[in-house]
């Protein structure tokens, strides 16, 4: 056992643990004790190492002991942590504490520091003719100064080393999100953003909005926030506010302190439901893909701390928001795709094939479940006719022009096709004969009342209808037969007009 004694008195039970690891390892006799509970004969022991905590207020009577027990040899002041500050030691009282050591997490610096006192108090039980210990502390501050520095930059890496590791561990749960994020489903990428990305940076509220860029606004797909929030907006009407600036400048946005940086930007903007917040931090994201903007991402309200951070929020946020602007841009692309084989390409009415699977759709629905179905045929007259004496420009200018007037006349339900060259088709769901035949009347007239102009021309266009209701034993292509047969008999009786087909008896 060693001839030395190590004390602590003191409340951190942290740095107790630490003192009595560097106590067992110097085998050292080691005691801890709380400032209430000290006991009588606390320094019988001879070459006491006595550290104080900062944070422990010591009698004055056991003060003046300490200054004048012949057992204590050194007292150290134990001070919390101060970063990268240098603390300037001419500051300590050196009558009552004759060196002092910062509190680290780092155990074996505070071995060697330990070591330094145990080697000193060795030292002046050797050589009692040696200058007074008071004296001896005093010419090793320069010293103690050059550590308390070297500690100062040791903290500041493990600062920085402990936020990469944070990021590091961030990165490994986002290859796990990204997995659900790369989908073509943006609700499931919705619920992702909302309720796991906020868990990541310890978010409070989060909010995801889609972009169009054609019309500079922005339109609200899910939130979590505990009141209503803008479901549109009009980035042009509020172009000083942080998403109209994030968008503008493409590029995501860590804002501190909200009233700070409104302040340094020189913009006056009110952040609404101030009151709902916490903190004044925030972090608006847009979602990219290359160099377009499908969307963006609000972060708001640091739970952990007073705002969110550079080195350890930015990095997986923004590696995240390349994963879902892609995963958005994808399902952008999907859909102008899916919409394309759905579509004819000149009419934007649903396409040939589409509209024989409709219809099918409609007639075994109608099998299952009964109710009305109508169909109506139409055929452009003369179109032949407009395209040779005009061009087939003139022609396509008389299809758009039939087109726009069925998309008038028809419901959100209805559909519509381009059903070939010069023929349009319209499926009527729960529609009776009768109601059918008065949107037939109707396109029949708007069609005739509006003239096409085209190249200073004014085409007159007519269209000729054919009309039939599905009955229980039809087949789709006897449903189809019929509909054909009354849009032949329109137009062999004079075309411009409106035929209904006669039933066909089972």
């Amino acid at each position: 056992m060693s001839d030395i004694t190590l004390f602590y008195i003191g409340n951190d039970s942290k740095f107790k643990a630490m003192l009595e690891k560097c106590g067992h390892l110097h085998k050292l006799s080691f005691h801890a004790h709380n400032t209430p509970n000290l006991p009588e004969n606390l320094f019988s022991s001879e070459n006491t190492l006595l550290v104080l905590d900062e944070q422990t207020s010591l009698p004055q009577k056991l003060m003046d002991e300490c200054q004048v027990n012949n057992n204590i040899k050194l007292i150290i002041l134990a001070l919390e942590s101060k970063g990268d500050n240098n603390l300037d030691l001419q500051d300590i009282p050196l009558n009552i504490y004759d060196d002092t050591i910062i509190k680290t997490d780092n155990q074996d610096f505070l071995n060697k520091r330990i070591i330094l006192f145990i080697n000193f108090i060795r030292s002046q039980t050797l050589k009692s003719n040696d200058i007074d210990s008071h004296e001896a502390i005093k010419k090793n501050i320069n010293l103690t100064n050059q550590i308390m520095h070297l500690q100062g930059q040791l903290n500041r890496f493990n600062t920085d080393l402990q936020a990469q590791e944070e990021v590091l561990t961030k990165i490994t749960q986002i290859s796990q999100l990204s997995r659900q994020i790369n989908c073509l489903n943006l609700k499931k990428i919705a619920l992702v953003c909302i309720e796991k990305i906020p868990e990541l940076i310890s978010a409070r509220f989060a909010s995801l909005y889609s972009y169009d860029d054609n019309n500079n606004t922005l339109q609200l797909l899910r939130h979590n926030h505990p009141y209503t929030i803008d479901k549109n907006v009009d980035l042009s009407l509020c172009p000083d506010s942080p998403m109209a600036i994030a968008i503008r400048q493409n590029q995501m946005l860590l804002i501190k302190d909200f009233k700070q940086w409104s302040k340094s930007e020189e913009i006056d903007v009110k952040r609404q439901f101030t009151r709902n917040y916490q903190t004044n931090s925030c972090i608006i994201a847009p979602l990219r893909s290359g160099g377009h903007i499908s969307g963006l991402l609000n972060l708001a309200d640091k739970i952990d701390g007073p705002s969110f951070d550079h080195m350890r929020d930015m990095p997986p946020i923004e590696l995240l928001c390349e994963i879902i602007g892609s995963a958005m841009s994808n399902i952008n692309l999907y859909d102008k795709v899916r919409i394309q084989a759905r579509t004819d390409g000149m009419t934007g009415l649903v396409n040939h094939n589409t509209f024989y699977n409709e219809l099918d759709k409609e007639v075994n629905r109608s099998k299952r479940y009964g109710g009305n179905l109508s169909l109506i045929m139409v055929d452009l007259d003369c179109l032949k006719t407009i395209n040779d004496d005009l061009g087939h420009r003139a022609g396509d200018a008389a299809l758009l022009h039939v087109a726009e007037q069925i998309l008038l006349c028809v419901r959100e339900t209805d559909i519509a096709a381009r059903y070939g060259g010069d023929e349009f088709a319209i499926i009527l769901p729960n529609t009776s004969l009768s109601d059918a035949l008065i949107v037939a009347q109707r396109l029949l007239k708007m069609v005739n009342e509006k003239v096409v102009n085209y190249d200073k021309h004014e085409i007159k266009a007519s269209i000729s209808i054919g009309l039939s209701q599905y009955q229980e034993h039809y087949s789709t292509e006897e449903f189809m037969r019929e509909a054909d047969t009354a849009l032949l008999d329109a137009k062999n009786k004079g075309k411009n007009r409106v035929h209904i087909s006669e039933p066909v008896k089972n």
